[in-house]
């Protein structure tokens, strides 16, 4: 964080990075728009989901996103340890990467890379470009950027490049002091008890 001086050990340093001309979602995927993915049969649908989400909707048994009661009508989600109404317009939580790739895909899409969600971010605001309520998942895999030095504490990044899948935007719960648009979380893509979307 400029403000502060500190930066995350993967974070570390600016670079220049082709950027293609891309688009973006100016809000993440809403409890409505889930609604449908799951009404419409998402999680019986193999052509949604790669060999590794498969994989994982088999194991687990899944047909709806974590701590989730009832999605018709408003949703029912588990929150903090209470039953909750969560209204439709707010942003999908507790989503595996799996999840979020098939939503993608069944809507026509496909999740940003870490690169573009960060130039949305930087670029978007005046353009609408909401972020800040939901860790978003991005279609990268967590990587050492050029230059790359561990910090002190060795085992906070490097052991987890190229198994974790990039996180980005921070989530409702998350300080605000501590919410930036460098900040690169990363967890395993079957993750889903963080508030990500």
């Amino acid at each position: 964080d400029p403000r502060s001086g500190f930066v995350f050990d993967n974070e570390q340093w600016a670079h220049e990075v082709a950027l293609p001309e891309f688009e973006i979602d100016a809000q993440p995927v809403s409890w409505a728009q889930y609604a449908e993915f799951v009404e419409d049969g998402g999680y019986e649908r193999v052509e949604l989901w790669g060999d590794a989400g498969w994989e994982w909707v088999q194991r687990e048994g899944r047909r709806s996103p974590r701590h989730v009661d009832q999605l018709r009508h408003g949703v029912l989600q588990q929150r903090f340890g209470k039953l909750m109404r969560v209204p439709l317009a707010q942003p999908v939580v507790h989503l595996t990467w799996h999840e979020a790739d098939a939503w993608c895909r069944w809507a026509g899409r496909r999740l940003p890379t870490e690169v573009e969600w960060e130039a949305a971010a930087h670029q978007g605001a005046s353009r609408g470009f909401r972020w800040g309520d939901v860790w978003e998942w991005t279609a990268t895999t967590f990587r050492a950027w050029p230059g790359f030095a561990a910090d002190p504490y060795r085992d906070y990044s490097q052991p987890w490049f190229r198994t974790h899948k990039v996180l980005r935007g921070g989530a409702f719960p998350t300080r605000a002091r501590l919410i930036r648009s460098t900040w690169r979380n990363f967890y395993t893509p079957d993750r889903r008890d963080v508030w990500c979307g």
